[in-house]
């Protein structure tokens, strides 16, 4: 028997993030290697021997569902950063934090102000929960503050 899901409206009018090619398709065409997609944030110079030690000392625990307070790093944050510890914000990743943040202050017709071609996440964010985003133009490839500012 099969049911129909009511969806919100505005969720039905999202256009999904198109994400660009994988690094192995684009270096297939381009017929080059070792590319770098700065674009899609990606370290031309891999992770860090830092990193790599710290994944090391982590594999016997990759078993165990993590701290999903993340109290250690918490701690560490606030004392390096001397602000309380709960004042301090984790997610996975900006798109996450971006979107706890759009659950936290946006209501159904606010408006959400970013500078054209921004992250896109920003203007998904404000119209999964029913806002409107509004792009201001950039000046010189940079964000024209007076113009936001007028824009309020």
């Amino acid at each position: 028997m099969a049911f129909a899901v009511p969806i919100r409206k505005n969720i039905l009018g999202l256009k999904p993030y198109v994400p660009g090619k994988p690094i192995e398709e684009l270096e297939r065409e381009l017929g080059v290697s070792n590319a770098s997609k700065i674009a899609s944030n990606e370290n031309p110079l891999g992770p860090s021997p830092m990193v790599l030690r710290a994944l090391e000392r982590a594999f016997p625990r990759l078993a165990r569902y993590p701290d999903g307070a993340a109290h250690d790093l918490t701690q560490a944050l606030s004392r390096y950063l001397k602000v309380p510890g709960d004042r301090i914000l984790l997610g996975n990743g900006s798109n996450e934090l971006i979107v706890l943040l759009g659950q936290m202050v946006l209501d159904p017709g606010d408006e959400v102000l970013t500078a054209e071609n921004s992250f896109f996440v920003y203007a998904l964010a404000a119209q999964l929960f029913g806002a409107i985003p509004r792009a201001v133009p950039l000046k010189d490839h940079t964000h024209d503050l007076q113009a936001m500012a007028r824009a309020l």
